[in-house]
C-alpha cells in the first residue's frame, strides 16, 4: 500500500472509488497544467454531490487505496469568520495589473516560501510588497493553520514528516504550519467561480490544504478526474492532491473566499539537491523500461 495514503479512522466516512487510482494520476502528473478532455466538460452534471459531514471526517480513496480527499468540518464560527475578515482586509497586490492589463479576473495573492524559477528558495515577491500585512494575517489565522497541518499529520503521516524533517536556507522559513506558504483566494472582478486547473506546479506527492470562508451557499468544489462535486460550507477544510486532480468550483450565491495552503514542487527539488532528499518521481522514471540498439527491453538501473 501507498506509505503516503491515510491513516485508516473508524469513526470517518470511508469511500472509494473503483474508477481512479492515486498511482495514475501521479505517473499522468506533468509541471505543466492540461485541458481536460471536451467529454469529461460535458459529464458534470451527473457527477456525484457529496457533502463534508459535521460530526466525523470524510476520506475518498482510489483504487489503489491511496487518498485523494480528505475532508473535514472546523465546526468553530468564530475562527473561520475572523480568517474571512483577515481575507477581506488584505491589500490589493500591487502587481495585479502588468502593463496596464489585469493578469487575471480572480483578485489573489501568494503569499509563500517557494522556488520558483530559482534554484534556492525565497519569499514571493506578494510576500515582500505586504510583508507587514501578511505577517500579521499569519499570527491572527494562526490557530486555523495548526488545525489544518494536524489534520494533515493524521490522513498522510508520511507527507508531513517528509516536509517537516528538512531545513530551508536563512531567514526562510515556513508560513502556515507544514506548509511553506498559502494563496489567499478573495475573488475580485469573478468573485465566485474559477476555471478548472491543476497546481501543477505544487509537489507531486504531496498535498495541499483548503479551507472556504464567507458568507456563501453553494459554490461546490468540482473535482474532475473523481467525478465529484464537494459541496463545501464556510469552514470545511480539504486536504487533496491539487497538482494531480483537476479542480475548479461552481458558482456561489453570497461571497465565498479560499485560503489554499501549499509547498510548491520545486522546494522539494531543492531538498533533493542540498540533502538528498528521496524524490519518488526520480526512482519511477529509473524503473521505465528502455529499448536498447538492438531491439532488446532492458530496464534503467
Amino acid at each position: 500500500m501507498d506509505k503516503l495514503a491515510v491513516n485508516r479512522t473508524k469513526d470517518a466516512v470511508e469511500m472509494m472509488l473503483p474508477y481512479v487510482a492515486l498511482g495514475d494520476l501521479r505517473r499522468r502528473w506533468r509541471q505543466k497544467s492540461t485541458p481536460l478532455h471536451p467529454d469529461v466538460l460535458k459529464k458534470v452534471e451527473r457527477f456525484k454531490r457529496i457533502k463534508i459531514p459535521k460530526d466525523k471526517p470524510l476520506c475518498i480513496r482510489g483504487s489503489d487505496d491511496g487518498l485523494l480527499v480528505y475532508g473535514v468540518a472546523l465546526n468553530d464560527e468564530e475562527l473561520v469568520n475572523n480568517l474571512f475578515k483577515s481575507v477581506q482586509a488584505a491589500p490589493i497586490p500591487k502587481h495585479y495589473m502588468f502593463k496596464g492589463k489585469k493578469r487575471s479576473e480572480y483578485l489573489s495573492w501568494h503569499w509563500t516560501r517557494w522556488a520558483k524559477y530559482n534554484l534556492v528558495p525565497f519569499m514571493s515577491r506578494e510576500y515582500k510588497d505586504a510583508q507587514e500585512e501578511a505577517n500579521k494575517f499569519f499570527k491572527d489565522n494562526e490557530k486555523v493553520f495548526q488545525t489544518m497541518s494536524a489534520i494533515l499529520r493524521h490522513c498522510a503521516p508520511g507527507v508531513f514528516k517528509r516536509v517537516q524533517n528538512y531545513p530551508l536556507p536563512k531567514g526562510v522559513r515556513r508560513l502556515c504550519g507544514a506548509w511553506m506558504g498559502c494563496a489567499i483566494n478573495k475573488g475580485g472582478n469573478n468573485p465566485n467561480q474559477t476555471n478548472a486547473h491543476r497546481d501543477a506546479s505544487e509537489a507531486q506527492y504531496g498535498y495541499s490544504g483548503l479551507i472556504s470562508c464567507g458568507d456563501y451557499t453553494a459554490g461546490g468544489l468540482i473535482l474532475w478526474e473523481l467525478e465529484i462535486v464537494l459541496e463545501t460550507e464556510p469552514g470545511d477544510i480539504v486536504i487533496f492532491q491539487d497538482a494531480v486532480i483537476t479542480h475548479s468550483n461552481e458558482r456561489a450565491e453570497g461571497t465565498r473566499s479560499s485560503v489554499v495552503c501549499f509547498t510548491q514542487e520545486n522546494v522539494y527539488s531543492y531538498w533533493n539537491r542540498k540533502y538528498n532528499m528521496r524524490l519518488r518521481r526520480k526512482e519511477r522514471k529509473k524503473k521505465k523500461i528502455n529499448r536498447t540498439d538492438g531491439g532488446k527491453v532492458a530496464k534503467v538501473n
